[in-house]
Order: C-alpha cells, then structure tokens, then sequence
C-alpha cells in the first residue's frame, strides 16, 4: 500500500510545487540569525495551542517564496557536512543495528542527546562565537568517533581491511579471485557511507571526499587499484586531509594507486615518455586548466614578479646542487606550458611500484624508482621560461620530488585549490573575496604541517561563508543527498558487504550518478548544480529515498528510518495532521520559519505561508489516494496507535512515511 500510494502522491506533491524549481530556489533575504529554540524529543506542543513552545522562531521566505532562508547553524551544519542529525532516543530491539541510544549522544562527550543543532546553540551566546568553536572542534578531530565506530565493530570481518598495512593487503588479495582481490575497494566504499551518516567529524569526512575528487582515481581499473583502494583512502586521502597539501602530492604520486592510474609507472619503460601522470599534476592537482599556456614557447610566457620559491627556506629548493631553484634571480613562469609537462614527466621516469606490471606475482606494491629508466641525461627547464635550471644526474626520486615541489608551491596552485574549497563549501561560484584571502592563507602556510586547517579555517569563519545569500547556491550532489537523508530522518543501519539491504539501496544511489570511487576520468564528480538537477538524477534520488523509508517499515527492530520511532517518541498525546506537519518539517529541515510552516490552527492548507508546509498539509488531509478534496481536517487528532497499525481509511503510517518523503524531496533540503 505504501508504495503505490507513495507514487501517486509523489506526482501529486510536485504538481502541487511546481513553482519549485531547483535552480531557481535559492534567492532570498536575510534571515534573522538568532538561534532556533528547539524542541526536538518528547513534549512537543503543536503551534498555535495553548502552552504551545514554537520549535523554532527564524527564516524568511526567500522571493520566489519556494525556500526559506535557515539560520546559521542549519546552513553551517549543510556545508561543512553531510547535514544536522537529531538525538534519537526511541529505538529498540535486539537487531544489532540498533544502537542510536549510545552513550556518545551526552553533553560530557562533546553532543547533546538532542543532536547536532542543540549542541552547535550550546558553543556560545552568538553566531559568530558558535560557529567558531564549531569550526575549531571540527579541525582537530581526535580518534574518538564512538557511534561510527560501534557500527564498525558490530560486523568486524565486514571491515577488517581497512586497517591493513599496503604490503599486507597486497601479500593476501593481490594473487586471489576477484570475490577478494576487491575487497579492501568494497569495504571502503561502504566504510565512506556509514562515516558520512554516523560521523561526529562531520567536517572531515567532507573534505576527504572533496579531496578524493581532487586527486580522482577510478578504483576499479584492475587488481592493482583494487587492492590497494583502502591504503590509498588511510594513507594518502585521510592522513593528509586536514595537513599540508605538498605533502598529500607527493605522497599520493608515490602510490601504487595513482601510480598504476596514471600510467606513471610505466613513464621511461624502453626510452619513452608517458606524460599522463605529469600532465594532470599540473592541470588537475595543481595549477588548474586556468594557468594552462598550450603549446606556447616557455621563454615568452609572462614571469612571475618575484620567485615564489625564495622565501620557502625548503633545503632541497635551496640547494645549490640541485639548481638552487629559489635564488631570487630566476624567472619562474605564471603558467605552464606543454613543454613544461613534457619535462616535468622526463624528469619523473624510473617511477615504479613492486610487481607494477603482472598479474601473476603477489609483491608489496611498494614504491621503488628504477634508476635504469630514468632519463637523467640532459638538464631540465618546468616553470623557468626554458631557463635549465634543475641540473643532469639527479637520481629518479629525486629529481620528480623537485617537479612536485615546483607544482605544488606555484601561487597558481593556491589560487586554483582554493577556488574549489570554496566551492565545495561556499558556492557553485563563490566570491572572489573569499577565494583570494583562502589562497593568502595557503600560500603563506604552504609549509606548514596543517597547512589545509589553516585555509579551510579562514573560509568557514569569512563573511562570505556566513552571508545568508549564499545558500541556495549549491545543489546537495547524490552523496550529500543521501547522507543528509539519513541523518535528518533517523537512519539506523550499518551499511556494509555482504547485506541485502546495503546492496539494493547501493543499486538505486548508483543509478543516481556519483558511486563512491567511481568517476572514470581523473577530473572527479563535478561540483556545480547544472550536472546534478537533471530528470534521471533527481528521480534516482527520489527512489533511493524511497527506498530507505520504506525499508522493513513495519517491522519495530530492522526498519531503516526510524520515523515511527522518532514520532511517538516525541508526541505525548495524540497528534493532528498539521503537528505532524510542522513537527518533521523543523525536525528534518532543522528549524520554523516565523509564522509556521503551515500556519496557525485552524487555517486550511492553502493558506500555509510556505509552499512545502501548504503542499505537505495538502498531503495530510486528502483523501487517499485520489481526491483533492479535504477528507481529514488538519487539526483533529490523530490516534497514536494508528500511526503504527496503517489501517484503513487513513493509512496513517503510510502516510506519516510519505510525508518525510514529501519533506526529503522538497527542494528545500536540496539546498546547500
């Protein structure tokens, strides 16, 4: 019954906001920044009833009047991760899944039982000095993650390669069937969702995934990738996240995994040059297409006005016997051209990892250079307007970590990165302001050992980042979509191999476009709303979520959402439609606008000074599944035992499962 019913009112929700087009939705006016009072578990009083306590008093309806503006912590908590989760204090059962009640959820551990956005009010007496407490306590994630890691520890042979050191991943899968070899892939894959629903370092897992893009591989080319997938998300990905981004490129240049994707490790194999690797060092990971001089001749390139490199005080760049390419006399060019690449990938030949090229022995995959295939013959020009300045005769490690160093300490670099900080946290074309004072931070800490804290910090704490009109101008991407889902409306479920559940939601998020680990070209999943707002994506979406309320939803201890739980939990007394309404709106969108969602008791849905609160009331009140005729008046209570027994004619658990759907689909929460 769930399902059909679910379909027809789907079609008929978006008839209902057709108005509410996404690309459209995010103009708007400042919203009152005052923190939300929020009422989030049991003793929830409908507005406009006597002793009522409004759950929430800020937001504006933004001009077109299909979103409305949040207040800061909502938007902050869109931005820096994957959306706010509530305490959930109404599971049970003896599945092992269930687990929400855990003792993480206490003031004493850093959160508050009634979730993220109470704890975010709880860091100061003003936005500002809120948020900033919250961005410092993100930056410096500790090891204690304890509700991601009981999930983890309730199915440990589900995730037992994620800790594998390289060598020993590679001596027990590298020979095996595929049902092995891909495991350290697999168990990655579903490791990144369950720390994107369960996380308390919310901020972290976002950057990975940023930085996963950043420096894209295709996981899935061969053994090779396969294997070595867990190592390369622990040793490169995470271990440099939040560290200093020469080291992340250099360290993941050294990898097997970007290695093999690349083609670098075949580079000087019989004299020839394979520049696939260096060609993307310079347009993907660092300086950007925007710096890119094509087939121009060096020497008349623009310079830079001064050597970015004197001040670095590196000893390698100093080193007179290594070209001392930070004397202050040297030109260095502001962009690059294709000769540029071609030397920079003779200078990175001989770069190999062990048992690189067969499939039949098992090895290390361990990095080594191969001094043999190494082209150290000639002196070399990259970024010197032709000028020769790294010297012949340096050994193959060597010489490439000179190439890396000029890349990755170019001020082009900074600018370039920067711009898809703020991108990925600010918006699809975020201000040049902001863009410039990131880049100041990450030039002048390029040696700094947390270097990325350092700029991330300076975005998340910038005017721009706070400004109420930049939300709206991003688009939630599938990952963000889901996550977010999942922890707005209760999820409880550990994701992982091996489980018919995870495998048949994997199926519906793929068909959404951005499957972990996915993208083929090394340019990763794009970043701006125009890839993600098409037809095929959006009802992938809508299915997935689908999907998960619908998941074992009458069974009390292995339904996914805990969505019934959640509402009986919250209600003492037998609610109406329109609490209902109001209720999963602030618990789901995070907070009420002035006025309601819906309006005061009373008024009919289409009165409702929202659009999403006059198309869910709608919902609650017709008759099912067919007629737009009011069949339930929206202020007469609900029985609380038919919201768990789905009879007829209201259907009510049916329908209270529709409405967060309604909710999760609405393009209010697609916003970022």
């Amino acid at each position: 019954m769930a399902d059909t019913t679910t379909s027809t009112d789907r079609r008929r929700f978006l008839k209902a906001t057709g108005t509410l087009t996404l690309a459209g939705a995010a103009a708007g006016s400042a919203t009152a920044e005052s923190p939300p009072a929020l009422q989030e578990t049991n003793g929830f009083k409908p507005p406009g009833q006597p002793g009522a306590r409004r759950i929430a008093a800020a937001g504006t309806k933004s001009g077109s009047d299909s979103t409305v503006t949040p207040p800061l912590a909502v938007r902050a908590l869109s931005k820096m991760g994957f959306g706010h989760a509530r305490g959930v204090t109404g599971a049970s059962g003896a599945n092992p899944d269930v687990i929400l009640s855990s003792g993480f959820e206490s003031f004493t551990s850093g959160f508050s039982q009634v979730g993220d956005l109470a704890y975010f009010a709880s860091l100061g007496s003003t936005d500002d000095e809120r948020l900033a407490n919250y961005v410092e306590e993100q930056l410096n994630p500790t090891s204690e993650d304890p509700e991601l890691d009981a999930r983890l520890a309730q199915f440990p042979g589900e995730f037992d390669t994620l800790g594998m050191p390289l060598a020993d991943a590679w001596s027990a899968y590298e020979c095996t069937g595929f049902s092995n070899y891909s495991r350290p892939q697999a168990q990655t894959e579903r490791f990144y969702l369950n720390a994107a629903v369960y996380s308390r370092w919310q901020l972290f897992y976002l950057v990975a995934d940023f930085w996963h893009n950043h420096f894209n591989v295709y996981s899935r080319i061969n053994r090779d990738t396969y294997v070595s997938w867990a190592s390369w998300d622990r040793d490169i990905i995470r271990a440099h996240a939040f560290g200093n981004f020469y080291d992340m490129v250099y360290a993941s240049a050294k990898h097997p995994t970007m290695l093999r994707y690349l083609d670098n490790y075949v580079n000087g194999d019989g004299g020839s040059i394979n520049e696939n690797y260096c060609r993307e060092l310079f347009e993907l990971h660092c300086l950007g297409a925007t710096s890119y001089a094509g087939n121009e001749n060096p020497r008349f390139v623009q310079a830079l006005a001064s050597n970015p490199y004197t001040a670095l005080q590196d000893s390698e760049l100093d080193d007179i016997s290594l070209g001392y390419l930070a004397d202050p006399n040297l030109d260095v060019a502001a962009v690059y051209t294709d000769d540029d690449v071609l030397t920079a990938a003779q200078s990175m030949t001989g770069w190999r990892y062990e048992d690189a090229d067969t499939e039949t022995s098992c090895g290390t995959g361990a990095f080594y250079t191969d001094e043999q295939e190494h082209n150290s013959d000639s002196t070399k020009a990259v970024l010197t307007l032709g000028v020769a300045a790294i010297p012949s005769g340096l050994d193959a490690e060597t010489e490439g970590r000179l190439i890396v160093k000029l890349a990755a300490y170019h001020p082009a670099t900074a600018e370039y990165v920067c711009r898809k900080l703020c991108q990925r946290l600010v918006a699809d074309d975020p201000p040049q302001s902001v863009v410039d004072a990131a880049a100041q931070t990450f030039l002048q800490h390029r040696r700094s050992p947390d270097q990325i804290a350092r700029t991330l910090r300076t975005i998340l704490l910038s005017d721009e980042f706070k400004d109420p009109a930049s939300w709206g101008r991003k688009m939630r991407r599938p990952l963000d979509y889901v996550a977010s889902a999942m922890r707005a409306a209760g999820c409880d479920h550990t994701w992982r191999t091996g489980d018919s559940t995870t495998n048949s939601l994997l199926s519906r998020f793929n068909a959404a476009g951005q499957r972990l680990f996915d993208w083929r070209t090394p340019d990763g999943y794009p970043d701006v709303r125009d890839h993600w707002e098409g037809s095929t994506t959006l009802v992938q979406l809508w299915r997935t979520v689908d999907y998960l309320l619908d998941r074992n939803v009458s069974n009390n201890d292995t339904r996914v959402m805990r969505v019934l739980d959640i509402t009986l939990g919250s209600f003492s007394t037998d609610p109406t439609p329109r609490d209902l309404v109001e209720f999963w709106c602030n618990w789901a969108l995070g907070f009420t606008p002035n006025g309601g969602w819906t309006g005061p008791t009373g008024a009919a849905y289409d009165s409702a000074p929202t659009t999403i609160g006059r198309a869910c009331l709608q919902f609650m009140t017709q008759a099912y599944p067919e007629s737009d005729a009011g069949a339930w008046d929206a202020d007469t209570p609900i029985d609380r035992d038919d919201l768990d027994g789905d009879r007829s004619p209201g259907y009510w658990r049916s329908r209270l499962t529709g409405l967060v759907k309604l909710i999760l689909w609405s393009p209010q929460f697609m916003q970022r």
